[in-house]
């Protein structure tokens, strides 16, 4: 799949469900921080990081999220 799709789809997924343990579990896999609560700043940190992460973590979060 397109890097840039999966991006794209990991991030509207945690936009929509900011409560779901599956955004939580993505959120702290790319922003090692396993006590960050998902709210904007978070998203916004995500969006800045999800682009450097590495193809393998980035499986990984699309997984989570399907």
């Amino acid at each position: 799949m397109d890097r840039e799709k999966e991006i794209s789809e990991i991030v509207d997924f945690v936009e929509r469900y900011k409560e779901s343990m599956a955004s939580q579990m993505v959120v702290s896999r790319i922003l090692g921080d396993k006590g960050a609560k998902v709210n904007n700043e978070t998203i916004d940190e995500l969006k800045n990081r999800i682009v450097n992460a590495a193809d393998d973590e980035l499986e990984a979060c699309y997984y989570i999220i399907k």
